[in-house]
């Protein structure tokens, strides 16, 4: 039988660098760049990190005050109450599905672009069930495929776009430095590009040490930035004209294309499959921890708590999975993947905010408890970045390309079928099979 807590610091930065790191990045560096008006791209996506800097200090030291593989429920638990808890947790969980869905959209465009002969439905089956399979192998080879797609994603993304920044004469110096009028909305855009680093968390349990996932986070968001802005910063040196690029949703290969030809657009075509690699991989492997503290507690039917002789919950992972694939199969039938795209951030940016309200309350609640890590600037600080958050997910929520606010309609309704699971089912299922209170507390706290 596989042994637990086996992963090492790599993997926490390989987990939290590659669930950020989705194909559908490309498409907001693309926005970012118009938004920015040309090089200073850069400057926001700096800004954008900043930001996200705050909100990471939040979720380490919520992790290191309790470090679960249920995570934001068992925050969410013990800093406001047991009910809403389980609503966020369930809605936040269902983020991820988003996300695979959108990315693979983007992945079976890239590779229709490519190779016209071979459907983009079938890249979408067949590079999940690759997933699939190798996450029921264990935690460890799940974790060296996370570590060797996002070490090669930043590191090729860094590469190439150096290449197109030497190739291409650049602009003066000033138009780096130069700030336009969209500077803000370019900033706002910025902070998707890192969201989903705080994933990692539900792997609390499966790290041999604990302060792997903070310091994961932060190496993690350092390479993001590096990586994603020289590659958006490259774009636009080498399309000046960046707005040329958004009715396309493969610029990446584009990208590579003009810079090095047909080496280029082959090379990004496999960047874009390690991305998608990275997501599906990233995503199934935490989510399904996830699902399955959900379903330890009680909250969740038992058998997504069922474990394979290698310490996976195939249960839970496969019905991910499942899931994904057919979320997947309707936004590529559809097209509609911005809603999606939309809807993502729209809960992550309310996570974010809610990570500044749990860490100011249960300072105040359990001040004596220990805290391995410390956030950034609490309260006041917290409390102002939280609210920026606030304003970022509301904003992702009511954008759309109709007069119907698509992302917030379509959270609503998550929201709205969760409470009615949490109120009508899960009584039920406690009621069948009832939580002893010493489990309980090992249940919460992995210390």
């Amino acid at each position: 039988m596989a042994r637990r807590q086996v992963l090492p610091l790599r993997t926490a930065v390989s987990t939290s660098a590659g669930l950020a790191s989705a194909a559908i990045n490309f498409l907001a560096c693309v926005e970012v760049a118009e938004y920015a008006g040309g090089p200073s791209a850069w400057i926001a996506l700096l800004v954008a990190g900043a930001l996200i800097v705050f909100s990471a200090s939040n979720f380490a030291e919520l992790s290191g005050l309790y470090p679960s593989a249920a995570a934001i429920r068992v925050w969410t638990r013990r800093g406001l109450n047991d009910s809403l808890s389980l609503i966020i947790s369930l809605v936040y969980a269902l983020t991820v599905i988003f996300v695979i869905a959108a990315d693979a959209f983007v992945l079976a465009n890239a590779f229709h672009a490519g190779i016209p002969q071979i459907p983009g439905w079938l890249w979408i089956v067949v590079l999940l069930l690759v997933i699939v399979m190798a996450n029921l192998r264990g935690i460890q080879i799940a974790g060296r495929i996370q570590d060797a797609n996002a070490l090669l994603l930043l590191a090729t993304l860094s590469i190439i776009s150096i290449v197109i920044l030497d190739k291409v004469p650049l602009p003066p110096v000033s138009k780096f430095l130069h700030v336009g009028p969209g500077i803000f909305q370019s900033i706002a855009l910025g902070v998707f590009i890192y969201v989903g680093f705080e994933w990692v968390t539900p792997l609390a349990e499966e790290f041999s040490d604990a302060r792997a996932i903070p310091r994961g986070m932060y190496i993690a968001l350092g390479l993001i930035a590096i990586a994603f802005a020289l590659f958006t910063v490259a774009l636009t040196i080498i399309f000046p004209r960046t707005e040329q690029l958004k009715t396309t949703v493969i610029p990446q290969l584009l990208a590579g294309q003009k810079a090095l030809g047909a080496i280029g657009f082959w090379w990004m075509l496999f960047v874009t499959m390690t991305t998608a690699m990275t997501t599906f991989n990233g995503g199934l492997f935490t989510a399904s921890r996830f699902v399955y503290a959900l379903a330890r507690e009680k909250s969740l039917p038992k058998v997504f708590a069922h474990l394979n002789d290698r310490w996976v919950p195939s249960y839970a992972l496969m019905t991910l999975a499942g899931l994904s694939l057919v979320l997947a199969l309707v936004i590529f039938a559809t097209g509609q993947y911005t809603i999606l795209i939309n809807a993502g951030a729209g809960v992550e940016g309310l996570i974010y905010a809610l990570s500044a309200l749990l860490v100011i309350r249960l300072r105040h609640k359990e001040p004596t408890r220990v805290r391995p890590f410390h956030a950034l600037g609490v309260p006041w600080l917290t409390a102002a970045v939280g609210v920026v958050f606030l304003f970022l997910g509301v904003g992702a929520l009511m954008t759309s390309s109709s007069q119907v606010p698509w992302p917030l309609v379509f959270v609503g309704l998550l929201v709205i079928l969760t409470s009615l699971y949490v109120y009508r089912v899960v009584p039920q299922l406690k009621t069948k099979n009832p939580a002893k209170p010493m489990k309980r507390v090992r249940e919460e706290t992995i210390e």
